[in-house]
């Protein structure tokens, strides 16, 4: 039984089951950005579309997510890999403490 058959056979339901596979997507998407850093010291992420839709996910929760989602794309596109390192290890790092990672 997949995840969403499961949550469909809740039987008092309620919100908060709704709420499960939203928070479920944006926990997977936070550990794409989470890895990130570390792939971007070998890999070109910039045509990586699961992370670009985990930041488009993510950003949209946040505050301040369009300017963060603006600087992670400036960031990514960075020649150098360790400047692209550490500036996508702190926006990261924004990312996580914004949703209590």
């Amino acid at each position: 039984m997949d995840r969403k058959d499961q949550l469909k056979n809740v039987s008092f339901g309620g919100a908060w089951s709704e709420q499960i596979p939203r928070r479920e997507r944006l926990a997977a998407a936070l550990a794409m950005i989470e890895a990130a850093p570390e792939r971007t010291i070998e890999e070109d992420l910039r045509e990586d579309i699961a992370l670009e839709k985990a930041i488009r996910d993510v950003s949209t929760t946040h505050p301040k997510g369009a300017d963060l989602k603006l600087s992670w794309e400036r960031a990514i596109a960075r020649t150098a890999p360790e400047e692209r390192y550490l500036e996508l290890s702190r926006l990261a790092r924004l990312f996580q403490a914004w949703q209590g990672h």
